[in-house]
């Protein structure tokens, strides 16, 4: 990613203005958006040395405050400072960002992750389910200690700006953002033209580990946004310490040593093909990292398609030596016993070996990247057990959430609310 600082210089007479600090902006009529730069005086969106001088002045006169005087350094020193973003947009920035609405759990997560959820003002519907994995509209079951303390408490009074199908474009501009954070290009115009302040995108799937299409260029960008880059390389640096220690295991592994898994990410509660979504058993991926990190072969690797529908045939021919189903609530695990019993799948071998396991479901109204690296770390557990024997997968889960969430035990209360984790682990 590319960041600079633009260095405009404009000669301009001597000062005689007082100087007029705001350090945040109220709240703007839907669809208005008024960029005010502390210490600008001459609304160019640029602080100079000579209004720098300006503001030192007006702090020893009593004024501002040390504490608007340090934004106003901090102005003159880094700003304006141009981003590059995952999509190659280049986006120009006058001013730290201190209000940051989210368009997606994804983003917000990233932003939790680098200290900055104290600055997110409103985000989308999911947010409150996805991020503290609970009950979906209702908030009754699930991560309910992380869900009432993250972003210090306002999570359950977040405002939602957008659902699934609707974008809420005059509430988005009344919290007059100063950016706004989302996964994709599509709705970026609108965004644009309708409020009028920054739009980044960071995208990025959350169990690609690469800084290209892939969740580290995600946490890159949105590190360069809040400058926190430093934050953002640390935590690049967790996600692939964990990867690093199941893969220096996995990769010493021969072929043969690495069993045929068939992956159902979508669960299997609907039976083999919901009509309506177009998923179920059936779909699969034919990539999924923490599966191959995991020291497992992906049975629909090399298919072509991303995503994909298969015929039950299909599987039947791959003959998977272990099948994991995704499951979100308590209730989608019992649809392994339904799988295991399917008269159209008897002649599998991880039907007839008893290696059907349920696994965490790698989606939340997009693709959670803390979920999927706990699926990493358990699913090596399960084909491996004699390699990863002294691994502790709640330990890892909690670890691996609080680097995400910045919330203690939460893979504790998963574990707790999906019941089958906490079933398996007592059975090690």
């Amino acid at each position: 990613m590319k960041i600079h600082k633009k260095t405009v210089r404009i000669t301009r007479p001597p000062l005689i203005l007082l100087l007029v600090v705001s350090i945040s902006l109220t709240a703007l009529p839907a669809g208005a958006y008024d960029l005010v730069v502390p210490g600008d005086l001459d609304s160019d969106l640029i602080v100079s040395d000579e209004e720098l001088e300006a503001a030192q002045s007006s702090y020893d006169a009593g004024k501002i405050t040390a504490e608007e005087l340090a934004k106003i350094e901090q102005i003159n020193e880094n700003y304006p400072r141009t981003i590059t973003d995952t999509a190659g947009r280049e986006v120009t920035f006058y001013k730290p960002v201190e209000r940051i609405i989210t368009r997606e759990p994804d983003t917000c997560r990233i932003v939790v992750a680098l200290g900055e959820g104290d600055k997110v003002v409103a985000s989308e519907q999911a947010v409150k389910s996805c991020l503290c994995p609970t009950t979906f509209g209702t908030f009754e079951e699930g991560c309910l200690e992380c869900y009432y303390s993250i972003l210090d408490g306002r999570m359950p009074d977040l405002p939602e700006t957008s659902t699934r199908y609707d974008i809420y474009y005059e509430l988005i501009a009344s919290f007059a953002p100063d950016v706004i954070i989302t996964s994709g290009t599509t709705n970026v115009q609108d965004f644009e033209s309708k409020i009028g302040c920054p739009v980044v995108v960071a995208g990025g799937d959350g169990w690609i580990y690469s800084r290209e299409d892939g969740l580290y260029g995600m946490i890159e960008v949105i590190g360069d946004v809040l400058e926190r880059e430093e934050e953002a390389e640390e935590l690049i640096g967790f996600v692939e310490s964990e990867i690093d220690m199941i893969s220096s295991v996995t990769e010493t592994l021969d072929e043969d040593e690495k069993p045929k898994v068939y992956f159902a990410p979508r669960g299997a509660k609907l039976g083999f093909y919901d009509p309506k979504e177009g998923r179920d058993f059936t779909r699969t991926f034919t990539e999924y990292d923490p599966l191959k990190i995991a020291g497992g072969k992906n049975v629909a690797e090399g298919a072509e398609g991303y995503e994909i529908n298969v015929a039950v045939e299909q599987i039947i021919a791959w003959n998977p030596d272990y099948i994991f189903i995704a499951c979100s609530t308590p209730e989608d695990a019992e649809v392994i016993e339904w799988i295991v019993e399917s008269p159209d799948l008897q002649s599998i071998a991880a039907v007839q070996n008893g290696n059907v396991y349920n696994c965490l479901y790698p989606h939340c109204r997009g693709r959670p990247a803390d979920r999927s690296l706990i699926n990493m770390v358990y699913m090596a557990k399960l084909l491996h057990p004699e390699k990863f024997e002294d691994l502790d997968l709640e330990k890892e889960g909690n670890e691996i959430f609080k680097a995400f969430l910045g919330v203690d035990g939460v893979f504790t209360e998963y574990a707790d609310y999906l019941v089958w984790p906490r079933e398996w682990l007592n059975s090690q």
